[in-house]
């Protein structure tokens, strides 16, 4: 049976320990470092700004925002209902794989929009929220990566999605 007080060493000393941090520091350059700091002590540093868990998991606006830019609309409480978002969601998907034919999606997309209708909203602005509802995988990522308030118009929108995806890549 072994006990705490009969255990042996497991390692065995150091004779020079200087010495071996030394020759691992030439594998290990940040070794040394550590070695003399330690040996001096501990040296007062400069505090970063120090933020609480509060403050850190507070969400900020800054930098953030789609690539839409705000459209001015004289409907007071539009937003997109879950029923348009459906539709386009069920009837076209756009996945930004190869093969996918930019064309065809854009074709769907108008058709399927055509029957969306708002009052107050025009159907470019309509299109132009929809639009990122129509795109997963692939395409979404193409989508989020663009600058923000870069998009002010549907064509605009189809234009910038055509230049990334049409010719399709076989």
């Amino acid at each position: 049976m072994s006990t705490r007080s009969s255990a042996r060493n497991i390692f065995p000393s150091l004779d020079n320990p200087e010495l071996t941090i030394r020759r691992r520091s030439c594998t290990d350059p940040t070794l040394l470092n550590d070695f003399k700091m330690a040996a001096e002590g501990p040296v007062d540093q400069p505090v970063p700004d120090l933020w609480t868990i509060e403050e850190l998991c507070q969400t900020s606006l800054n930098g953030q925002g789609g690539p839409i830019a705000p459209i001015a609309i004289q409907e007071r409480n539009f937003g997109l209902k879950n029923d348009m978002i459906q539709q386009v969601q069920n009837s076209c998907q756009f996945h930004g794989l190869s093969g996918d034919d930019a064309n065809k999606h854009l074709d769907k997309f108008l058709h399927v929009t055509q029957s969306i209708k708002v009052n107050g909203v025009t159907d470019d602005a309509l299109r132009l929220f929809l639009f990122p509802h129509s795109l997963t995988h692939h395409a979404t990522v193409w989508f989020d990566r663009l600058p923000r308030n870069s998009i002010n118009t549907f064509k605009q929108m189809a234009k910038m999605f055509l230049g990334k995806y049409f010719p399709p890549s076989m």
